[in-house]
């Protein structure tokens, strides 16, 4: 029997454990989580690809601080259900844990889409350090990448894929680089930028197969009937919440485990955070917003009652030269568009019957805290230094 049982050591988990401890110095915590490897920065995988690591440089937390702060860790178990009327976890070994709260936050997995001969060796979904490990191992001979998917993260790796001495191309659906991100101007002079640094792009494409050769991937199969060679395939597409101990156990699912504001479940004793969750309508698979959500859930598990906001939507791309932050909406029916041009620097704002919905910042990335007041919080952009200075409001 544990006070606290926290199912999940992504970042979430592990904060919540930290904000429990700090709180009830006395309690008993168990994390059970079915990975292999103490909670790590995951951030920053894709940057490894180009680097040698131990794992003890990718711990976020060291492993003598976990028994100095008294919390046991059980890996390589997975929790099937929680028995709610019981209060206990049932682990898919038959073995059973009494807990006084429970929290899960079992995080995501990648979303692989279900290409012809996905399963071929050769190709790869990064989620953690025995993948990335494999795939580190797998381009040494095979030097020809193609990433299926240019999102942030799928560029974030094609950069560090390219300092790794490959060849790379980036396969895109949308018919624009970052086009969530971006506005279509500014997604081409990023696409032009890649492609000097010596990442291909190819956008408006879909992937209808993998095409394999003894076994083993040999390149990759467009609708338009295209066939690219390459010799390892990585999948960037996106995430799936990890629901099955939220459904086995007869908790409130829809895209995540529904919550309320205080990051509780349909039963009172169990709380939800980081990628699994959903709050409203809104799940959110961002690292700093699953460590807000661990910190909130623990402090609630020890009794308190504080809520959590969703957090607005904005993103960053750092990849040497390349520098860019985009918050809010850059896109619709009526959006009119305020722009200054520095030389390679450009910065928009993007406003709607005078309210500003969105901004962008292209080269300089220092006035980003001047975005997210104006774009969420309504500040008048002349009262910023970036309406003063770059503006000129």
């Amino acid at each position: 029997m544990y006070d606290y049982l926290i199912i999940g050591n992504g970042i979430a988990g592990l904060k919540a454990a930290e904000t429990i401890r700090k709180k009830d110095e006395n309690s008993s915590i168990v994390i059970i989580s079915k990975a292999a490897d103490y909670t790590y920065w995951r951030t920053k995988l894709s940057e490894l690809i180009c680097k040698d690591f131990t794992n003890d440089d990718i711990l976020v937390k060291k492993l003598d601080w976990y028994e100095k702060n008294n919390i046991d860790v059980k890996l390589k178990n997975e929790v099937d259900k929680l028995d709610l009327e019981n209060k206990k976890a049932i682990l898919k070994n038959g073995e059973e844990i009494g807990y006084g709260k429970a929290l899960i936050a079992t995080g995501s997995h990648p979303f692989v889409p279900p290409i012809k001969n996905i399963d071929t060796e050769g190709v790869f979904a990064i989620r953690t350090v025995d993948d990335l490990n494999s795939f580190k191992n797998h381009i040494k001979e095979n030097k020809k990448v193609i990433i299926i998917g240019g999102g942030l993260l799928g560029l974030e790796a094609a950069f560090s894929i390219k300092n790794a001495g490959c060849d790379v191309l980036v396969i895109e659906t949308f018919d624009y680089i970052l086009g969530k991100q971006l506005d279509n101007e500014l997604s081409l002079k990023l696409e032009k930028e890649l492609n000097e640094a010596g990442i291909e792009t190819s956008t408006g494409k879909n992937t209808s197969e993998i095409l394999e050769k003894d076994g083993k991937v040999c390149g990759i199969k467009l609708d338009d009937g295209t066939e690219i060679e390459g010799g390892t395939i990585l999948v960037q597409t996106g995430v799936r919440n990890d629901l099955d101990v939220a459904i086995n156990s007869g908790l409130k699912t829809e895209r995540g485990i529904i919550v309320d504001e205080t990051l509780k479940t349909s039963d009172e004793n169990v709380y939800a955070a980081g990628d699994c969750m959903q709050l409203g309508q809104a799940t959110i698979g961002l690292w700093t917003a699953s460590m807000e959500m661990g910190e909130i859930a623990g402090s609630n598990m020890t009794g308190d009652d504080k809520t959590y906001q969703t957090p607005k939507p904005f993103s960053s791309l750092l990849l040497g030269d390349i520098k860019l932050f985009s918050a809010g909406f850059n896109k619709g029916e009526g959006i009119e568009e305020v722009k200054k041009e520095d030389g390679e620097k450009v910065y928009k704002l993007f406003k709607k019957e005078g309210k500003y919905l969105g901004g962008i910042l292209y080269k300089d990335i220092k006035f980003q805290n001047d975005v997210k007041k104006i774009v969420f919080e309504g500040e008048d952009p002349k009262n910023t230094k970036l309406g003063k200075e770059i503006f000129g409001m």
